[in-house]
């Protein structure tokens, strides 16, 4: 098999493609589905209630820890970042630091043992003036990241483009959710847990800075997953391409239809009533004035093209299931308090 190494190895989409990577061929080195001779390097812990990993803003652990490492490696996926709008503003620096700094090290991994290189940056970095409703997201949209987060990826991906001497792949997945407390990001799972919770006894609000009215394309990081893995069959057929990754936008969803769908679940499994759902989501506030992007939808026709053995999203796992998913993993882990409360 050969051997891949995967930053932010306790994240959501890492861990589903550790899962499926076998499948593929591929022994991911740094694991956190089982101990092996990495563990005890791993000391960076991004969130209580994920495994340690191994830390990439660490030159010394990269260059000289582990120097007689790196010639087995074949492929390193780097996703380790910090994600997301509101978590990057906790802590501008440190967010700097991981998704700049960190991503230039893993480059100057590559350079230095000639790895391939697969770099996950993000649809936010796209110019919210270029698309709508009616003309979605392709790999073409312009772009203008308007947060801290879209603005530290993109500059990854310069550095990805301009830095790295080999072969490189750049993807942007789109609102990609999982079961809880892996995903400890996606507005769904967020609204899931604080439904949840509040049907326990524990009086919880929560703040979501979306327009409900707006349609949004969510998708089983599994499925991401297992997109990442078709494309880097690719990686040493091309130079450098650009992949957005996610559910098709005529897919798509808005809010009121996706907590329709929720509270369906809710009562299916008799948790809750209809009124007593309703009474709940009144601690629940979406902003829309701050749903600066908009109708962030993608055209996945490039992806369909080039993903060869891979089927529709909804072949997979689809957002019904998806979403039962999810509730399932915050029922079973409810207690596990994620760090936004």
């Amino acid at each position: 098999m050969k051997q891949i190494f995967i930053t932010g190895e306790s994240g959501t989409i890492p861990l589903a493609m550790q899962q499926i990577a076998p499948r593929y061929g591929y022994l991911v080195a740094n694991t956190q589905l089982e101990d092996n001779d990495l563990t005890l390097l791993k000391q960076h812990q991004s969130f209580k209630v994920r495994k340690p990993e191994i830390d990439f803003l660490d030159r010394q652990l990269l260059f000289k820890n582990l120097k007689d490492f790196w010639g087995d490696i074949e492929l390193i996926i780097h996703s380790g970042a910090f994600v997301g709008t509101d978590y990057c503003l906790s802590d501008p620096s440190l967010a700097i630091r991981t998704n700049v700094e960190g991503t230039q090290n893993i480059v100057d991994i590559c350079n230095k043992y000639e790895i391939p290189l697969i770099y996950f940056s993000t649809t936010a970095i796209m110019d919210p003036k270029n698309y709508n409703e009616s003309h979605p997201i392709t790999e073409h949209t312009r772009i203008n990241p308007q947060t801290l987060y879209g603005i530290t990826k993109y500059a990854g991906e310069l550095i990805v483009q301009n830095c790295c001497k080999t072969n490189r792949m750049i993807l942007r997945p789109v609102f990609g959710f999982g079961n809880y407390p892996e995903d400890l990001h996606s507005a769904l799972t967020k609204l899931i847990y604080v439904v949840y919770r509040n049907l326990q006894g524990a009086l919880t609000n929560l703040n979501i800075l979306l327009d409900m009215k707006i349609n949004k394309s969510y998708t089983r990081v599994e499925n991401i997953a297992t997109c990442v893995l078709e494309l880097s069959k690719q990686i040493h057929q091309n130079d450098i391409s650009y992949f957005n990754v996610g559910e098709h936008h005529g897919f798509s969803e808005n809010w009121y239809e996706l907590i329709s769908r929720i509270s369906s679940l809710f009562q299916s499994k008799d948790l809750c009533s209809s009124e007593q759902f309703d009474d709940i989501m009144d601690n629940i506030t979406f902003k829309p004035q701050a749903d600066y992007l908009h109708y962030h939808n993608i055209d996945d026709d490039r992806l369909q093209k080039n993903c060869v053995d891979f089927k529709s999203f909804e072949d997979y796992i689809n957002l019904s299931k998806g979403i039962e998913m999810t509730m399932d993993s915050v029922i079973k882990n409810i207690n596990q308090e994620p760090y936004w409360l």
